[in-house]
């Protein structure tokens, strides 16, 4: 008969104790772990409301900056943003670009819930794809559903996949003298479609822009009050405004055009802007404009041109607002006021009403070949008439024909206003009158050392009563005309035929006469 083992009190406490030790270790693995994943959940989605996320790029390729999440945040209406194509054909289309772009998109939606994207396969939705007017593969619509005054408004905007990305200076020159702009070259060329255009000029590309191009749509669909500017064409109008759009419309305004000798401007316009007209206008097109004018809270923007002949019947129009064009072109007798020429000149004086609203503490605004704006009483006690811009003390104005032959034949030697502004106060609308239209041109408005693109933003918000929030800013060219005043030329001349030879010989001297006496 076989001895049957007993285990030993001992043992069996040993063994309980094990049994208690391994059910406890047990229980608390199983709590850490789904103490970990709770805390994961928890945590993503906190980050997800609340973004914490840290940029180790270099550049800060993927964070918004201080301007536009502060205006994303107050964001108080629902934006939808669709994206023409699906997700991962749109972040590797145009790496690294695209990619930077949709974690910007992705940014703007985690800092404000009402902000939220989708990607849409154009070949699978036809019908969403129809829905919306002229869109193609890789375009981004962003768009509101709200209600104005008691309407209810559907306002879209449409970024197009070049607008992501900034091209090489040497490009969009290139396209602007043979007559293109991205959008109309990719319209003529390469079906309209803009990825087209980025695939074919991919080696152009310097930097990204979608920040800028993202703020502006958002700004352009959620402003509750927006600003509508005419630009009045039909007349051979001078002034080359492109770039001034571009900033206008960065800034969320709604542009159109508007041909004076075909139309009324419409009642929704609340800036009509006349680009320095070639030739006079008709009776028929004044009257036009004296309409507009005389409604509420409408405004005028006019520009004028050296190269203008004289323009009797729209200068009547604008007579009435206290405001004239004079003779001959506004010069600077002083050095450190122009740049090459006496007639192309900084502003000595900047008014109150622009410079309170500038983001410059000290504007410096640019004027080339003006003819000086003259300011005068009305017969109407309502009209207020101010000057805006002006010339330093030792201003004056020159005879066109005389500089022609590079003659300086004074006009009139004492100060002299570049643009003033005229209010009747009865109906709150205004004229302003500048001297010359190269103040709002591509040439001087994409010079980022000068202040007028600043100045111009200021101006149609002060207009409008648009509160400028945040000032988005297109690219700027690089390269400067302009970079150093005459007098500053004077100075550095001097310098390096002088100044830096002699104290060269005078050093060579002493280190000659010291090695003599040792």
């Amino acid at each position: 008969m076989s001895e049957e083992k007993k285990t030993s009190p001992k043992k069996k406490k040993k063994l309980s104790a094990r049994f208690k030790h391994s059910t406890l270790s047990l229980i608390l693995t199983v709590v850490v772990i789904a103490a970990v994943v709770l805390a994961n959940a928890a945590a993503t989605m906190f980050f997800d409301r609340y973004p914490l996320s840290v940029d180790m790029t270099s550049e800060k390729r993927y964070t918004v900056s201080d301007k536009s999440l502060e205006y994303v945040k107050n964001i108080d209406t629902d934006v939808l943003v669709t994206v023409f194509s699906d997700e991962d054909t749109f972040e590797n289309f145009n790496y690294p670009y695209n990619k930077q772009a949709l974690e910007l998109l992705k940014n703007y939606c985690r800092h404000n819930r009402r902000i939220s994207y989708r990607f849409v396969n154009t070949d699978k939705n036809p019908d969403i794809v129809r829905s919306y007017t002229d869109v193609k593969e890789m375009d981004i619509v962003f768009e509101t559903k709200t209600e104005i005054d008691g309407k209810q408004m559907n306002r879209t905007r449409k970024v197009g996949v070049s607008e992501l990305v900034n091209f090489e200076d040497r490009l969009v020159q290139s396209l602007s003298n043979s007559g293109f702009t991205v959008e109309s070259y990719a319209r003529k060329n390469l079906e309209g479609s803009q990825a087209s255009f980025v695939q074919y000029f991919s080696n152009y590309i310097e930097s990204s822009n979608a920040e800028s191009a993202f703020t502006s749509a958002l700004i352009a669909v959620t402003d509750p009050k927006p600003v509508h500017i005419a630009f009045v064409t039909g007349r051979s109008e001078l002034g080359d405004l492109t770039y001034m759009k571009t900033l206008l419309e960065a800034n969320g305004y709604d542009l159109s055009t508007v041909d004076i000798t075909k139309e009324d401007i419409p009642d929704s316009i609340d800036i009509a802007v006349i680009p320095a007209p070639q030739t006079d206008y008709m009776q028929a097109d004044a009257d036009k404009l004296s309409a507009f004018l005389e409604k509420k809270n409408k405004n005028v923007i006019c520009f004028s041109h050296a190269a203008q002949a004289d323009a009797p019947i729209l200068s009547g129009v604008v007579k009435k607002y206290g405001l004239a064009v004079g003779e001959g072109v506004v010069c600077e007798s002083k050095q450190d006021k122009y740049y090459n020429q006496p007639y192309y000149t900084l502003a000595g004086e900047i008014s109150g009403y622009l410079s309170d609203g500038m983001e410059t503490s000290d504007p410096q605004i640019l004027v080339a070949q003006s003819r000086p704006v003259i300011t005068q009483d009305t017969a109407d006690s309502s009209v207020k008439v101010q000057k805006l811009l002006s010339s330093s003390d030792n201003g004056y104005t020159a005879d066109i024909a005389a500089l022609v032959n590079n003659e300086f034949k004074v006009l009139d030697d004492s100060k002299q206003c570049y643009a003033a502004m005229g209010t009747n106060e009865a109906n709150g609308s205004s004229v302003v009158l500048f001297g010359t239209s190269s103040i709002a041109e591509d040439q001087f408005m994409a010079y980022g050392q000068y202040s007028n693109r600043d100045m111009m933003l200021t101006l149609f918000g002060k207009l409008t009563g648009k509160e400028q929030t945040i000032k988005i800013e297109p690219k700027v060219i690089k390269e400067s005309a302009f970079d150093i005043t005459q007098g500053e030329k004077t100075v550095l001349k001097w310098l390096f035929i002088l100044a830096v030879p002699l104290a060269a010989a005078v050093t060579g001297i002493v280190i000659c006469v010291r090695r003599k006496r040792r």
